[in-house]
């Protein structure tokens, strides 16, 4: 273990002996130009209750032997510089990621080498070991993220951390190529291109190429993506381009490890296409004129760079060509907003959400304090390369942990930090609630509350008008005063869902999905039409990412198949046994007869069908997720149903019984209608509601609409007004209006071009501009407040059903127990 010097005045000797660090103590006019800095930096700040910033800096003395950092472990929260003793820089047998104890030296660092940079600025694991050598001791000055931004003031520092960037992403790349290979680089062409070749990093919207142009080097893509277009010169900042596809048109994107130019390599040709970068990108140039006199190493460099991908062998797809236009709009949005980058992503099928809002109250449960809002990015993509249908797949506003976070640059005190598996966490102790992170943040996944939550509220009557509500996002809205604390999803670290040494990461939100509407994932394999965009060496496995279970859940389906084969079995053995034994036979060799084991089977089920209630309110612990209780709960309830239905022969009995079979066919009655709403309703209403509104939106937006129309006759006059309230309202407040976006399922564009056209020769019959305009509003108006009438319906028709499945499975079990009394009663006497 290192330890820490605390001695100041020797921290601040090694802050000043540094070449990278020594311009903090440069004087302008006698003062010094960097005070505030060097303070924050070495002794840190107080800013008044409780708040500080910095150090950002630690002086750590190692022995011989000691490791400063491993290869392959997250590093995204520190960097170092040597301060005294050389270190040895090892890399695993076998490249990267490779397998076995063994290591190589490659290098030596001397003191003022910066390392560890690469893992911080780029969000990527080590790619190395740096270890104190044998015999000897080291000095190193540990730093902070939050120092970065203003080290970066410096101009020597600036400078020096560029440069070794690039020096070691091009060491990486080199390392890649070694892998993909099927000879090693030749020591020749390495020289070459580490004389030759620029590691670069291009912002958003920077334009590698153009059409046209000759190509005078070669492009390796190692991260970001691209954007190619031919045909046109689309801007580089172009919105979706891909609607521009057609004959003659042709875009496509890809992704780290793809490579541009190749077909120059051997003899000269031009760009046949516009290249823009989508996103921060990051790019090996290397460029051709060095080659041309060394057939060779032409030959070479084509061999080894051709190896990377296929995706960029071909032109831009045009119209002709794209096997699915769907998936190329979907990966454009995809890359555009950025949730392709994200390391761990939060998917909801909302074909599959129910709307029930259990995955925010878990989220609640759990940290005491919602981090999900089922709100955000809506994604419409088909649900496998040359399928029609779409799937309909929101990303809401939930932290994503991205590989570059805007958020824990910002932060001032490094409260937010990249934990050991590679996820993004907030220290609460150490944040001093600036807001800087939330307001970076371009996704709204971070949220300011109080450090003292409030005292929860309300009793057994509040919780039943909760579960009875339609709201489905427990949105809590605190007064903010001044001691707030920043939270966000930490993929439930920390917490009993996830206690040491479980085999599999759990979260809150996906538990508690009665459907499996929810679902952590790694972009690139959810995405499939991104995820082949992507080069070979590239695809690196990120970190605690569940299964997909949109795309495959074997569990799910083992139960779904199971429960129909297990409910046909029982039932004919029911059937099998009632013929063969009557119902009041006694079974050979017992005392049971149909009736009694009928009746202990269907007791039983009904025992393991009440569990799911229990398993709901389970939040905090693992209990099996809850989408497997769901299945098991329809399917036992299913069994228990068709025998207890037999149990009870032709007749009933008397009073209590004949309540008893009532009260359990409206509880089978009302649960199949929940099934059929559940699995019909949240299709529908996807296919309406464009973006994702929560229901409290939807009633805010009618009561504007409302207002709106009622506004519109106030301000009509004479015969616009008799013709607004006589025909305009009548016709788009009918229920046949309503019903009609239910079944027709017309986007509210369409309805709204169809609905002006019905009133077109009364638009062109207007004496004036004003008179037009307001009929057009009120036509407007009548149709958008239809259309949230009808996804309020659906909203309601998710939950109607639950009133009566509650009361109903209440009063049958009590009506089941008198009835097991007085059974037991009859037959003890």
């Amino acid at each position: 273990m290192p330890r820490e010097i605390t001695d100041r005045g020797r921290v601040v000797e090694a802050v000043q002996n540094l070449t990278l660090t020594a311009e903090l103590f440069e004087e302008q006019n006698g003062k010094q130009k960097y005070g505030t800095d060097l303070e924050v930096i070495v002794q840190g700040r107080e800013y008044g209750s409780g708040k500080r910033v910095g150090p950002y800096v630690r002086l750590l003395a190692y022995d011989s032997g000691e490791d400063i950092m491993r290869q392959g472990e997250w590093g995204g929260n520190t960097f170092y510089i040597a301060v005294e003793g050389v270190l040895d820089v090892y890399v695993r047998e076998g490249g990267k990621g490779g397998e076995g104890g063994g290591r190589k030296r490659i290098g030596r660092l001397e003191p003022n080498a910066c390392f560890g940079e690469m893992a911080l600025l780029a969000g990527v694991e080590r790619n190395a070991t740096i270890s104190v050598p044998d015999g000897q001791t080291a000095v190193v000055l540990e730093i902070s993220r939050p120092a970065l931004r203003l080290l970066r003031k410096l101009p020597q520092f600036g400078h020096t951390i560029d440069e070794t960037y690039r020096a070691h992403g091009f060491g990486r790349v080199l390392e890649d190529l070694s892998l993909i290979s099927d000879k090693p680089v030749s020591q020749a062409l390495a020289e070459e291109l580490r004389r030759t070749a620029r590691y670069m990093v291009y912002g958003k919207n920077h334009v590698l190429c153009k059409e046209g142009d000759p190509i005078d080097r070669l492009i390796l893509i190692k991260s970001g993506w691209v954007r190619r277009a031919r045909g046109v010169p689309f801007h580089a900042t172009a919105p979706e381009v891909v609607m521009g596809i057609d004959e003659t048109i042709g875009v496509d994107f890809l992704g780290g490890g793809n490579c541009l130019g190749l077909e120059a390599v051997h003899h000269s040709e031009s760009w046949k296409y516009n290249a823009s970068l989508l996103a921060r990108t990051e790019v090996l140039e290397v460029p051709l004129a060095t080659f041309s006199s060394d057939p060779e190493l032409r030959k070479q460099l084509a061999a080894t760079f051709s190896a990377f991908s296929n995706a960029d062998d071909s032109l831009p797809l045009t119209i002709d060509s794209v096997p699915d236009l769907n998936v190329l709009k979907s990966a454009e949005q995809e890359i555009t907003t950025g949730i392709i980058d994200g390391a761990n992503v939060l998917v909801m099928d909302m074909d599959l959400c129910v709307r029930c809002g259990n995955c925010s109250l878990a989220c609640h449960k759990m940290h005491g304090q919602s981090r999900l809002l089922r709100r955000g990015i809506q994604i419409e993509r088909p649900v496998a390369i040359g399928r029609k249908r779409l799937q309909h797949a929101l990303v809401p506003q939930v932290c994503m942990h991205c590989a570059d976070p805007e958020c824990m640059t910002g932060c001032p005190t490094g409260s937010i930090f990249r934990a050991p598996l590679g996820q993004i966490d907030i220290d609460a102790t150490t944040c001093i609630g600036c807001y800087d992170c939330a307001t970076q943040c371009p996704y709204d996944a971070i949220s300011m509350v109080p450090r003292q939550a409030p005292p929860a509220n309300g009793g057994f009557v509040s919780k039943l008008r909760k579960a009875f509500s339609f709201r489905v996002d427990p949105v809590v809205t605190p007064e903010l005063g001044d001691d707030v604390v920043a939270i966000k999803c930490n993929l439930c670290e920390e917490t009993p869902l996830n206690p040491p040494g479980a085999r599999r990461k759990a979260y809150s939100c996906e538990e508690n999905c009665p459907t499996g509407a929810l679902v952590r994932v790694d972009p690139l394999e959810y995405f499939s039409e991104i995820g082949t965009t992507q080069g070979l060496v590239f695809k690196d496995k990120t970190h605690a990412i569940g299964r997909n279970i949109h795309k495959s859940d074997p569990l799910a389906r083992a139960w779904h198949l199971g429960g129909v084969l297990l409910t046909i079995l029982i039932a004919v053995a029911t059937v099998w046994g009632l013929v063969r034994n009557g119902f009041d036979g006694v079974l050979a060799g017992t005392w049971l007869t149909m009736r009694w084991l009928t009746g202990l089977v269907g007791l039983f089920g009904v025992a393991i069908v009440m569990t799911y209630p229990l398993r709901k309110q389970v939040y905090r612990r693992r209990a099996g997720a809850l989408r497997y209780w769901m299945l098991a709960h329809v399917y036992v309830g299913a069994i228990a149903g068709i025998v207890l239905l037999f149990h009870s022969g032709p007749r009933t009995g008397g009073l209590l019984t004949t309540l008893l079979y009532i009260a359990f066919d409206v509880v089978i009655a009302s649960g199949v209608i929940g099934i059929v709403t559940y699995y019909v309703a949240p299709r529908i209403m996807t296919r309406i509601e464009g973006e994702p509104l929560l229901v409290e939106d939807l009633q805010e937006r009618r009561a504007e609409l409302q207002k709106r129309s009622d506004e519109i006759l106030e301000e009509s006059q004479g015969w616009l007004k008799d013709e607004i309230r006589d025909r305009v309202y009548p016709r788009f407040f009918a229920r046949g209006f309503l019903w009609r976006q239910l079944t027709k399922r017309e986007s509210l564009k369409t309805m709204l071009a169809q609905a002006r056209e019905e009133f077109k020769e009364r638009l062109t019959r207007l004496a004036t501009d004003e008179e037009r305009a307001l009929l057009i509003s009120a036509v407007e108006t009548a149709v958008t407040m239809r259309r949230v009438d009808a996804l309020l319906l659906l909203h309601r028709s998710l939950r109607v059903w639950i009133p009566a499945h509650v009361i109903s499975t209440a009063l049958m079990l009590a009506l089941m127990i008198v009835h097991i009394v007085q059974v037991v009663f009859f037959r003890v006497n």
